[in-house]
């Protein structure tokens, strides 16, 4: 194999060795795969994170800029283009199509552009009671008993103070309406074979 480089302007090439190929190739095939995928899972759930913290402080800066939460919708039905999303409120923003998914979830559900819902009790409000314990978004699959959880941990959840937690235990501050409309969204995207 060779390996090119540039010296001074000319292009130089070095070939490796067999004994150097082997030697990565020894390393490479020494990686149990279960090892592995939980790294590639690890990584899923980390850009999960990033993805939700940025959605939080794009959510933060509207909070700051109109002195109260987003009227938007929990899930709304076309997340990409509907005037009461999330995305397409903040759509100004955060133009970044990946920014809104979590690449753990079925690829059917990424191309729905959205793959959290938004705490829609906050809409309208000019402050939360505890910024640390309400959350702003969390992933649809938190409560289904039947959906996997989209991450090692659990589920990923962006609170008002905009830290994000990777969990299996549901707020205690998700309602009875909210809870019933997940379970909804989650039957509806099983029926459609999502």
């Amino acid at each position: 194999m060779k390996a090119w480089r540039r010296s001074k302007g000319k292009a130089v090439v070095k070939f490796f060795t067999l004994t150097e190929i082997l030697a990565v190739a020894a390393i490479i095939s020494s990686v149990p795969m279960t090892a592995y995928v939980r790294a590639k899972q690890k990584a899923a759930e980390t850009e999960c994170m990033n993805n939700m913290r940025q959605v939080g402080m794009a959510i933060t800066s509207y909070h700051l800029s109109n002195g109260v939460y987003p009227k938007a919708a929990f899930y709304p039905d076309k997340p990409k283009t509907d005037e009461n999303s999330i995305r397409v409120m903040l759509a100004d923003e955060i133009n970044n199509e990946k920014v809104w998914i979590c690449p753990s979830m079925p690829e059917k559900l990424q191309e729905k552009g959205l793959t959290w819902v938004y705490n829609d009790t906050l809409g309208g409000k000019a402050t939360v009671d505890n910024p640390a314990e309400t959350w702003i978004l969390i992933e649809f699959s938190c409560v289904s008993k039947d959906a996997p959880y989209p991450h090692p941990g659990g589920f990923n959840i962006v609170y008002a103070d905009g830290h994000v937690k990777t969990t299996r235990e549901i707020p205690k501050d998700i309602t009875a309406g909210q809870q019933e409309a997940l379970d909804k969204l989650i039957l509806e995207f099983a029926s459609a074979g999502i």
